[in-house]
């Protein structure tokens, strides 16, 4: 790897350096010079990287390898002389869940190995698990001949449409303009899946077999993994394949071959309580100490089969790691703290940063926070920062020296008409506080074989094969000179203050709807929904709390890593039970929501934005106290949801 294309000598960068407006957040030239020099010259954050990703391995919340990274993360902090290196618990997971070396195979007519993937905390099984693989019937002459062959069988669940889960699928609403005949047919349907669907829930089958978009298989967790009890673990076993594994394996099936299937799944769960931690080190400041320039990522990952959670996001925590060495090694002494914060939990909902920012808050502290870096976005180099016009000339200055070094890694600071108040990173945990936090844009070659963030983002090819080292080096270089020109600037970053922006037309409607007294109805409360990829997995949790109102309308609020806001434009079809709603982000721009309550008090529907169609469905966990409940109980009624 020829990291000498890279680098300048110090004689030709200190001119560039002074081109940087001056008393903004600038610290010494030759000091700056140094940082560049080390991250360069001396840069360790390629071996770091495969002594995180290749000796300690993927890093799930709560497991073993998420522990035994934050214990040599906090060693490496503090060998590099950093101070109050520590372990910052933020929870504890009930039960603890780790894998080991797995295989799925189909062992007849044809031996062959499959690349897989199930979700964390979802069962194992107790040593190989053979069986024969049926496809789900469709019909009840189907159904017929495999009845009574279910137990021990895999069940090859249908690629060629996404079922409709927990609508009212059973009944089935009537189509526009169907004759009786046709009603009869549907209803017909509707009564053989519903028996199919029982058979197969009782029959003692080995599991399900479903098929991914394609070549790569996407790995997420079980709902409800931090209430899990030793009695009360998942038992549906569900197998994750590839798409051209699915297809061989179908292709033996309707050739009429008998086809068979091996899983040797070996999962461990542990009984807790397990504390999970966020690791903190930092550089003293010598004069502002309680004033905190954060630099960040997530060292938590998902950990599927073969995958060693490198881009997402061992990338980040040891650019963070290598930033904390060029610093402590550069002997740098900002006025203000330099701190390093690993977070967990980000992948099941940034919870790590969340209740740390919130500690700050509650401790008197968040003030002090100039503000927060987050590096998460694979394996591009560091290339752009979003912010405020107010805060651009500040890090436009703290940002000069690494563009002036890195000319061909060109870093841009956009200026927006606000902070974002939501994201899905960790960044989202400040900005929803009022602390200036951001997400660095990664930008130039984003993997290594042509193979971008998409390719690796929670798959089985999140290796270091496709991890970029001269991106990391600039990366790491920018974060500790960003970070020490802000520590030693005037002042912190100024703060975003919002002001109070007049509706929408579009959005007027919501608003006026919300000031009519509440009502009782059937979606009013606040269900816990999920959004699900293609291969079933969770892509992330969320909340719809929703009230009804007495002149039929209803609002609705949703809620996201500890973020959100309202949803716009809620309506409510009482005959379909169909509720639509609109929400809006700085950081994933307009989606539109439409989901069904079903008889067993499901919620489910599609989320769809530019990036594509989701599936979302959840269930309510919190009903609103009735109006009039709420009077006779002297309590006061909570607040109008949704409002403006």
């Amino acid at each position: 790897m020829q990291i000498q294309r890279l680098l300048v000598i110090a004689p030709f960068i200190v001119p560039a350096f002074s081109l940087a407006p001056s008393g903004l957040s600038q610290g010494a030239p030759e000091r700056v010079s140094a940082l560049v020099i080390e991250g360069t010259e001396r840069s360790e954050v390629w071996a770091t990287l495969e002594e995180l990703c290749l000796d300690i391995g993927p890093r799930l919340t709560g497991s073993s390898g998420l522990e035994r990274a934050s214990t040599w993360a906090r060693g490496k902090f503090s060998s590099y002389g950093l101070k109050n290196a520590h372990l910052w618990k933020w929870g504890e997971v009930p039960v603890r869940f780790d894998r080991g070396p797995s295989t799925v195979r189909m062992v007849a007519p044809l031996e062959m190995d499959f690349e897989f993937t199930t979700r964390a905390w979802a069962p194992g099984t107790d040593g190989p698990l053979r069986g024969p693989v049926f496809k789900r019937p469709t019909t009840s002459e189907e159904l017929a001949a495999v009845r009574d062959r279910l137990d021990g069988a895999w069940i090859l669940e249908s690629s060629s449409s996404r079922r409709r889960r927990g609508r009212n699928s059973d009944q089935d609403e009537a189509k526009e303009g169907e004759n009786e005949e046709e009603k009869l047919t549907r209803l017909e349907q509707a009564r053989v899946r519903k028996e199919i669907k029982a058979i197969i829930e009782e029959a003692d089958i080995a599991g399900t077999i479903r098929a991914s978009r394609n070549d790569q298989v996407t790995t997420g967790g079980v709902r409800g993994w931090m209430e899990l009890t030793m009695d009360t673990l998942p038992t549906d076993r569900s197998i994750t394949i590839t798409r051209k594994d699915y297809e061989a394996l179908e292709e033996q099936l309707s050739a009429g071959e008998s086809v068979e299937l091996e899983a040797d799944l070996v999962h461990f769960f542990t009984e807790g309580p397990f504390p999970v931690f966020n690791v903190i080190a930092e550089i003293p400041g010598t004069e502002f100490p309680n004033e905190v320039v954060i630099l960040s990522a997530h060292l938590d990952s998902w950990n599927g089969p073969g995958s060693q959670g490198c881009q997402d996001n061992g990338t980040g925590s040891t650019v963070m790691i290598e930033a904390a060495r060029i610093l402590a090694a550069s002997g740098v002494q900002p006025r203000r703290t330099i701190r390093i914060c690993l977070w967990s939990g980000e992948e099941q909902g940034l919870h790590g940063s969340r209740r740390y920012a919130e500690w700050l808050r509650d401790t008197g502290q968040l003030d002090g926070i100039s503000a927060c870096f987050v590096d998460d976005g694979g394996t591009g180099y560091q290339g752009g920062l979003s912010c405020i016009a107010s805060m651009e000339p500040m890090l436009e200055a703290a940002i000069a020296p690494v563009n002036a070094h890195f000319g061909e890694m060109p870093i841009s600071v956009s200026v927006q008409k606000k902070m974002p108040r939501g994201g899905s990173s960790d960044h989202a945990s400040f900005n929803r506080l009022g602390v200036p936090g951001f997400y660095w844009t990664e930008k130039g070659l984003t993997g290594r074989e042509a193979r971008n963030y998409r390719f690796v983002w929670h798959t089985q090819n999140d290796t270091t094969r496709y991890a970029v080292e001269e991106n990391l080096v600039q990366s790491a270089v920018c974060s500790a000179v960003t970070a020490y020109n802000l520590a030693m600037a005037d002042s912190i970053l100024p703060r975003y203050v919002e002001e109070p922006e007049e509706p929408e037309a579009e959005e007027l409607s919501v608003v006026e709807a919300s000031s009519s007294p509440k009502a009782d109805g059937p979606l009013s409360g606040v269900w816990d929904m999920a959004m699900y990829s293609d291969e079933d997995e969770v892509v992330f949790e969320f909340t719809l709390t929703f009230q009804h109102h007495k002149d039929g309308s209803v609002t609705a609020d949703l809620g996201v890593r500890g973020s959100g806001g309202p949803l716009l434009n809620v309506t409510y079809d009482e005959k379909t039970k169909t509720v639509k709603g609109t929400y809006k982000s700085e950081a994933y721009g307009t989606s539109n929501y439409e989901a069904t309550l079903a008889d067993d008090g499901t919620l489910s529907g599609k989320r769809k934005s530019e990036r594509g169609e989701r599936e979302i469905r959840g269930k309510r966990v919190k009903e609103e106290a009735k109006p009039e409940e709420a009077q006779e109980s002297g309590q006061k009624a909570p607040g109008k949801i949704g409002q403006a």
